[in-house]
């Protein structure tokens, strides 16, 4: 994910790779000149996290919605 993606996706969840250990899931609070501010389940406060290290998380399309 880039910087600019993550702005047009403020809100949106994200699932953060650290290339060690399980990933973890979280959602976009805001959107810096370097990080992404990712409030992940079970914490309080956002963290300041590399665009890079993120996924946007699958939206189920109108269809798959349905059922």
């Amino acid at each position: 994910m880039t910087l600019d993606e993550a702005r047009a996706h403020i809100g949106a969840g994200v699932v953060y790779h650290s290339g060690h250990g399980a990933p973890e899931d979280g959602e976009i609070v805001r959107v810096s000149d370097l990080y992404v501010f990712v409030l992940f389940v079970g914490d309080r406060t956002p963290k300041a996290t590399p665009p890079g290290a993120l996924t946007l998380l699958a939206r189920p399309t109108q269809t798959e919605s349905l059922f």
